[in-house]
């Protein structure tokens, strides 16, 4: 036998599912427009659907955001294993040098690892984003606390962070390192698979995993196997089994009804007696024992309000509740992998051109005084591309895109990669839409409305810290 966590593939009709409910399931998502990026079900050990939206492919790395959070748990507990920390320490006794001379709180010197763990910290945001922080685990100590801590849910990314930094400072090894020597490695655990830094150096624990699906599978697999790979005990029972269930209330705090059902120990539950790994956007590692069924997800539901909660719907409607329920013996699968093999991201629809197109194509507008710093645009059109050509405070650049399909470009001064797209939703207005797919998952919206001789830009943005410039309203004049 392998050392190494070897899944069997079936058909999904074999475990019970209909090949057109996972059809269903993806279209419907696909049909409100939801950037789905890849989507893996697993039934009773098995896999029976794995499918990517071009350009994601098996073997790309996707930011996991707050997935990451998870990982943290994992190494917490290994430690803990190890007798190198208890749950129930003070965290500052492990980080006294963070205090930087500031008079140290109540509420601080009660705060617990566990705590921490069930997001009850003695803070009400996430400390490292305001203005200036650069010691992103100094800014935990020194942030004046707003409660007592271990007492209400709410969710603090800063002490998920610091948490990672107390791994790395035990241990002598960075976060993945850690978990990679200690079962990810005989998990099958990708080895191109890296954590994001902080100014600091220390690795991004609340949100910076770049991973492959098939990685947070084998993840959440070995936890929902108990901590087992192959029959031998790789994580500490007792921890999994706490980690994994209700710790915290989240009813009153949380905003969709999934994560209202509460939390462990930074592990989300949910309806049908399930638990989920989660980040932004839509990833998930959702695990439901009572059918022995899991999915993964990655996607860009930001700017998508309830989107989100659509993955869940959507699966538990044309999935879960369809397990065993009239499974035709015929074989439906050759139909099924076909129409998984060919999933893309969606491009933006409209018409391809425009009775003012010999009006506007190649026309620069000057820009009306902006503080998104915008001199000038051009608009150019040729029969299958564009390109949204442009000056800022930044400097002058191009921004390609394909009409009818997504352009595979670098994304002018930030160089992330992008998949790009336009068409004219009116016979006088023009929508970009670029999906970032790199590091920074995102997208950006730029819509020019033309009248007459003049143009109004709105751009709007979904990703956390950059392309700040991409959002809001510039008038302009044709020169």
């Amino acid at each position: 036998m392998s050392n190494h966590l070897e899944f069997e593939r079936k058909k999904p009709e074999e475990t019970g599912i209909p090949s057109s409910c996972i059809r269903k399931f993806l279209e419907r998502l696909e049909q409100c427009h939801l950037p789905l990026h890849s989507f893996i079900l697993m039934k009773d050990d098995a896999i029976i659907a794995e499918t990517y939206y071009a350009p994601y492919q098996a073997d790309t790395l996707h930011r996991m955001f707050s997935i990451t959070k998870s990982f943290v748990s994992i190494a917490i507990g290994l430690l803990e294993e190890e007798g190198k920390l208890h749950l129930d320490d003070r965290i500052i006794t492990h980080f006294p040098e963070k205090l930087n001379g500031t008079e140290e709180s109540p509420y601080l010197n009660e705060m617990t690892i566990r705590d921490m763990l069930m997001m009850s910290s003695c803070h009400s945001k996430t400390t490292y984003k305001e203005p200036g922080v650069t010691d992103w685990v100094g800014s935990f100590f020194t942030t004046p606390p707003s409660h007592i801590p271990g007492t209400t849910f709410s969710y603090d990314t800063s002490a998920t962070h610091t948490l990672c930094a107390l791994v790395e400072k035990l241990s002598g090894m960075k976060m993945l390192d850690y978990l990679r020597e200690k079962f990810l490695n005989e998990a099958g655990f990708s080895k191109e698979a890296y954590v994001l830094e902080a100014p600091g150096g220390e690795s991004l624990g609340g949100s910076g995993l770049m991973a492959l699906p098939m990685d947070l599978l084998r993840f959440m697999y070995v936890v929902s196997h108990d901590g087992r790979i192959n029959n031998k005990q790789v994580l500490p029972l007792g921890y999994i089994r706490t980690a994994r269930s209700w710790q915290t209330d989240t009813y009153g705090k949380s905003a969709t009804w999934e994560e209202m059902q509460g939390y462990g120990y930074q592990f989300w539950m949910t309806t049908h007696n399930g638990y989920a790994c989660y980040g932004m956007g839509g990833q998930y590692a959702c695990y439901y024992p009572e059918k022995n069924i899991l999915f993964i997800t990655t996607a860009d539901t930001q700017g998508r309000q309830g989107g989100t909660q659509l993955i869940y719907d959507a699966f538990y409607q044309e999935i879960y509740d369809r397990i065993g329920e009239n499974v035709s013996c015929t074989d439906t699968s050759p139909s099924l992998e076909k129409f998984l093999s060919s999933r893309t991201l969606f491009h933006i629809d409209g018409q391809y051109t425009s009775p003012l197109l010999h009006q506007i194509n190649h026309v620069r507008y000057r820009m009306d005084s902006n503080s998104n710093g915008f001199r000038w645009i051009s608009l150019s059109l040729d029969e299958n591309e564009g390109t949204f050509d442009y000056e800022t405070d930044k400097g002058v650049f191009s921004l390609p895109f394909g009409i009818g399909y997504n352009e595979i470009i670098q994304y002018p001064f930030y160089h992330y990669k992008a998949a790009v797209s336009g068409a004219f939703r009116r016979d006088d207005t023009f929508l970009i839409k670029a999906h970032l797919v790199d590091e920074c998952v995102g997208n950006v919206f730029i819509q020019l409305v033309f009248k007459n001789r003049d143009i109004t830009l709105m751009m709007r943005k979904f990703e956390e810290t950059m392309f700040n410039e991409f959002e809001g309203f510039i008038s302009g004049h044709a020169e």
